[in-house]
């Protein structure tokens, strides 16, 4: 009965929870942005123009960040995002793919309109060109940045490798790939000999590490970039639409002395001076180089095709037939964007903006609306409502405060389940007693549990699982993408999966060996309280951390590749053992120890041989599960650069390879099986 009434309680909650969810569904804009740099600071950085936005708008604005381009790309195709900060190269996939476009773009604080991509090299490296970079002796090591960086991949590629036919995997001795942070580090540790960045980057830490930068040395330089777009869906109603322009546009630049400095101040911290208007003309330049990277590659494909000796006559002719119908197609789209960038009449909107603002500068009292009526004459012209209606249509009243709402609710729940507990437990009239006691702690830990997961039903968003039905064609429509397996570079995934194989191996066997000590003194039954306390403490925190973090402080000392992978293993995995190794000898027969300790041998040799033999067994079998997992574990460390079929999985969803990616994940599937089976064969001879 008691588990019927919580049910049903638990249902109501989530049935009003969905309907109020609903109800602001319209009114709700979730706004994503890429954690690129400084991650654990990019919330921090956003949220005070998020709130602005939300006061300003009328609008609940919910910010959202994801690690990478793709995440926010493919949560705006399922219509999860809104509106979205992303990259030049990221922004043109959403605007293929998740129904986007441009409204504005961003300028720097000194009124700069762009950026340049760079490649750096350690100080006191002998390489000081690109000539030099570019021997292709393989004796280099190589970081570029994600596959949908415009800086760290694309602008490389169509400016330095591209037009020379060089492909960078065999031209250097290892390519990897990371973010613009993390190359810069191992750069300048001298763990990479080359890698890309970008100006906007080393400026960042020319105020923050300067002494890192003293450790590298830029010798290459592209041309300038333009800065990052802003991006909606284009079926956000056109009221929304004209609010939020209008808002970006004029943000840091309207009202009196007071607001602009306060607006300002929060641009500043985001690396920004102000935004101006776009649209998906703003992706040309980055069409230009993705066709003239595409064009080369056709090229050298076509030389290969004429060279290759084991091709007969006709093969060759069809080959080289369909590459030319590609090329010419890549030549006709290349001239047509050409045409287009030279007839691009918006930027005119953008340097009247401009030229306003830097008459408000000079003049704040005499043109401190300018700003603002350019803005409103631009979203007139483009036919949208005016501000001001959007204003009063969707101004918000306090709604007070939610959390404190929902921990009330929890509250009441929890003293809810807390009195029905008390009441169900009371025992039948001629039924033996109970303890009052045990009665209020059963009440009290039943009553905090339901309490506690009421309260988190909001933070947590299980309100949103009906979605789950309701969206399941969007499931669908991604999932699509994997039907269509890409077994091209099937021999390149068998030799990373073996390197992916390795590193779980070396990492369990160096946890093993780290864990044998620490179960050891971790032991009630072996080592005093004084020792066994820390040593617990210790396992904690080794267990505490995740992989990934500590991978990321070992590249710091090892560079990127499989090694630092290797070690962030053994120590996350060291932690795990740790502590099931000591159990194991807690659970020891102590009959064999009191026969080693009656002969008057001492603790060392207790343990050598009364302790060890009767946990050998238990620790093996443990120790094999362990590898199982890190097997699976050591394909998530591809996300930090460690190497192994991980980085080759992570950069094929990151390039919406998801054909590639498809069989990439089932040869993960068919080698944790192999070596699970092996696990289970090893675990019944040892046991």
């Amino acid at each position: 009965m008691m588990a019927r009434l919580l049910i049903s309680l638990l249902a109501l909650l989530g049935l009003a929870s969905v309907a109020q969810a609903q109800e602001a569904e319209d009114t709700t804009i979730v706004f994503g942005v890429v954690a690129t740099e400084q991650s654990e600071n990019v919330l921090a950085l956003w949220e005070p123009f998020v709130e602005d936005m939300a006061r300003d708008t009328g609008f609940e604005v919910v910010l959202r960040s994801a690690g990478d381009y793709t995440g926010v790309v493919e949560a705006m195709r399922a219509d999860q995002v809104q509106l979205a900060w992303l990259t030049n190269r990221s922004g043109l996939e959403a605007a293929r793919r998740a129904n986007a476009e441009v409204f504005a773009k961003f300028i720097y604080p000194d009124g700069q309109l762009g950026y340049r991509s760079i490649i750096i090299v350690p100080a006191d490296s002998p390489l000081q060109t690109l000539d030099d970079l570019l021997v292709c002796d393989g004796s280099v090591n190589f970081g570029f940045g994600d596959p949908l960086s415009t800086s760290g991949t694309l602008v490389p590629n169509a400016y330095i490798f591209s037009p020379r036919g060089i492909d960078p995997q065999t031209c250097f001795n290892q390519v990897t790939r990371a973010s613009h942070e993390a190359n810069l580090l191992t750069v300048a540790n001298e763990q990479l000999d080359a890698a890309t960045n970008n100006t906007t980057n080393i400026e960042r830490l020319e105020r923050t590490r300067p002494d890192v930068l003293e450790d590298v040395r830029i010798i290459w330089r592209s041309p300038l970039i333009q800065t990052d777009p802003i991006m909606w869906r284009t079926d956000l109603p056109a009221d929304v639409r004209a609010r939020i322009q209008e808002f970006f546009l004029t943000y840091g630049w309207r009202g009196d002395a007071e607001q602009r400095a306060h607006e300002q101040g929060i641009l500043r911290e985001l690396e920004m001076g102000g935004f101006l208007p776009a649209t998906n003309d703003h992706f040309l330049p980055i069409r230009r180089l993705e066709l003239i990277d595409r064009q080369a590659g056709l090229r050298s494909q076509i030389a290969t095709v004429q060279a290759d000796p084991e091709l007969n006559d006709v093969l060759r002719d069809e080959q080289l037939a369909d590459l030319r119908e590609e090329l010419a197609a890549v030549d006709a789209e290349l001239a047509e964007v050409g045409q287009q960038e030279r007839a691009i009449a918006t930027q005119q909107v953008s340097l009247q903006i401009e030229a306003a603002r830097a008459n408000m500068l000079a003049d704040p009292d005499t043109n401190r609306d300018a700003v603002s009526d350019l803005v409103e004459t631009f979203l007139q012209d483009q036919g949208t409502p005016p501000p001001q209606t959007v204003q009063a249509a969707h101004g918000r009243a306090d709604e007070g405060d939610p959390t404190l709402f929902r921990a009330l609710v929890g509250l009441i729940v929890g003293l809810g389940v807390f009195g029905l507990i008390m009441f169900v437990s009371q025992p039948p009239k001629h039924a033996p007693a109970r303890l009052l006691s045990d009665r209020l702690i059963d009440g009290v830990i039943w009553g905090g549990f339901f309490g506690l997961l009421i309260w988190s039903f909001w933070s947590a968003e299980v309100f949103k699982f009906p979605l789950l039905g309701a969206n399941a064609d969007r499931m669908g429509e991604y999932l699509a993408g994997f039907t269509r397996p890409d077994f091209s570079e099937w021999s390149n995934y068998l030799e990373q999966i073996i390197v992916t194989i390795q590193i779980a191996l070396w990492g369990t066997f160096f946890a093993v060996v780290l864990a044998i000590p620490l179960g050891l003194l971790g032991a009630s039954n072996i080592a005093p309280f004084w020792i066994r306390r820390p040593v617990r403490i210790v396992m904690d925190g080794l267990r505490a951390i995740n992989e990934l973090v500590v991978a990321a402080v070992f590249v710091a000392a090892v560079g990127l590749g499989p090694f630092a992978g290797v070690l962030a293993l053994a120590f996350h995995t060291a932690g795990v053992l740790g502590k099931l190794f000591s159990e194991a000898v807690e659970s020891i027969d102590e009959g064999p120890v009191e026969g080693v300790r009656a002969t008057g041998a001492g603790p060392m040799n207790e343990v050598t041989w009364a302790v060890v033999p009767q946990v050998i067994p238990l620790w093996a079998s443990y120790a094999l599960y362990r590898f199982e997992s890190n097997t699976r574990s050591a394909t998530i460390l591809g996300l930090i650069g460690a190497g192994g079929i991980g980085q080759v999985l992570i950069e094929n969803i990151r390039s919406f390879e998801y054909g590639k990616t498809a069989v990439i994940i089932g040869i993960i599937i068919i080698a944790v099986t192999l070596v699970d089976m092996l696990s289970q064969v090893l675990r019944k001879r040892l046991m």
